[in-house]
């Protein structure tokens, strides 16, 4: 799945886009790590980082998830966690919507109920960016967001965004359609097939894929070294490994973890 790049620009089932932007596209739709293209793209445009959330209205609320993201994975862990999908501004803001979404920190703080999303998402250097909301048949509303360390207030940094608009919510469409979406779908799949892990035990095994060890993974987690070790054994058991190197492996198998 991908584009072809052509002398005029790259083409997919009809979508074209223009070369410069083709090129790392491509890379990024053959890549395992997708994330290793996408970071020097983002730079081009000022940007830090960039997450892929889903989110589903179901008739109660809204639940949803980070389902891809350049951003640390416990980013995703605590946006999850604490159900950040429901007042995340960026979503908020979005649901009925398709042209893009200009948003800054400085402007949600008021909102009562998104103070805490708004603090957290600081903390991992998310303070302002663009979203392109999208409406997917099988995922829901996709939003990709385009997140910025610093405040779009200054009117330099926001002429710059505005005029990078057109570009943006075409990396924004080539990603969800050739990169993003069906590596989603596949994880999912696997999730699905495989053990249902805990929060807690997902949380230990990407620690532990990263290098981290149970006296590291502890003081990440704010619990002792002996609780970290007890979610391994809990986890080992249900996936059927031997050791943690193996569960590792089996984690990243069945979409657990993911290594970019």
């Amino acid at each position: 799945m991908g584009f072809r790049a052509q002398n005029h620009g790259g083409l997919h089932n009809g979508f074209v886009l223009p070369l410069y932007l083709a090129r790392p596209l491509v890379a990024a739709s053959r890549t395992p790590y997708p994330a290793k293209v996408i970071r020097p793209l983002l730079e081009r445009y000022g940007f830090d980082g960039l997450s892929y959330i889903v989110a589903r209205d179901d008739g109660v609320g809204t639940t949803g998830e980070i389902a891809w993201s350049t951003h640390p994975p416990p980013w995703s862990s605590l946006y999850l966690r604490a159900g950040y999908a429901a007042v995340d501004p960026r979503l908020t803001n979005t649901r009925h919507r398709v042209t893009p979404f200009l948003w800054d920190a400085d402007a949600s703080i008021g909102v009562a109920h998104a103070k805490r999303f708004v603090r957290d998402a600081a903390r991992f250097g998310i303070r302002s960016g663009v979203v392109i909301s999208l409406h997917d048949g099988a995922n829901g509303h996709v939003a990709l967001t385009f997140d910025s360390a610093s405040s779009l207030q200054s009117s330099d940094r926001r002429e710059s965004v505005l005029a990078s608009l057109g570009d943006l919510t075409l990396i924004a469409m080539a990603l969800h359609e050739s990169v993003l979406s069906w590596r989603v779908a596949k994880s999912s799949v696997r999730k699905h097939k495989g053990p249902s892990l805990t929060q807690r035990e997902c949380d230990c095994l990407k620690f532990a894929a990263r290098g981290m060890t149970s006296a590291d993974i502890g003081t990440k987690l704010s619990v002792t070294e002996r609780t970290v070790n007890f979610h391994f054994g809990k986890l080992r058991r249900k996936l059927g490994a031997l050791n943690r190197p193996e569960a590792i492996a089996k984690g990243v198998t069945l979409g657990f973890v993911t290594l970019d």
